[in-house]
C-alpha cells in the first residue's frame, strides 16, 4: 500500500515537472518572439500522448539517460493543451 502511495507521489512530481518544463520553455520562447502554430502544438500534444502510452504499456524496463515517465509526458501534453487553448482564446478576441 505504501509503495502505491509513493508511486503516486512520484507520478505527481513527474507530472508537475513535465508541465513546468513546457511552461518555462513557453516563457523563453515568448521573450524571443517565437510562436508555435496551432498545428505544431497539436502535433506536439499527440507526440507526448503517444510517448506516455508507450511508456505505460511497455512491459520492458526502459533504461538510459533522459528517459521520462508516462506522467512526465502527460504533464507536457496537458501544458501544451493549455497553451493551445490560451492561444485560441487570444485569437478570438
Amino acid at each position: 500500500m505504501q509503495d502505491a502511495l509513493m508511486n503516486n507521489d512520484r507520478a505527481e512530481e513527474d507530472y508537475q515537472a513535465g508541465f513546468a518544463s513546457v511552461m518555462r520553455f513557453h516563457e523563453y520562447a515568448k521573450l524571443r518572439g517565437w510562436k508555435l502554430s496551432d498545428r505544431q502544438l497539436i502535433h506536439e500534444i499527440i507526440q507526448r500522448e503517444r510517448a506516455a502510452l508507450i511508456s505505460q504499456k511497455s512491459s520492458l524496463p526502459i533504461v538510459g539517460q533522459n528517459i521520462r515517465s508516462a506522467a512526465w509526458n502527460l504533464g507536457q501534453a496537458n501544458a501544451l493543451r493549455a497553451l493551445l487553448h490560451a492561444q485560441r482564446a487570444q485569437e478570438d478576441i
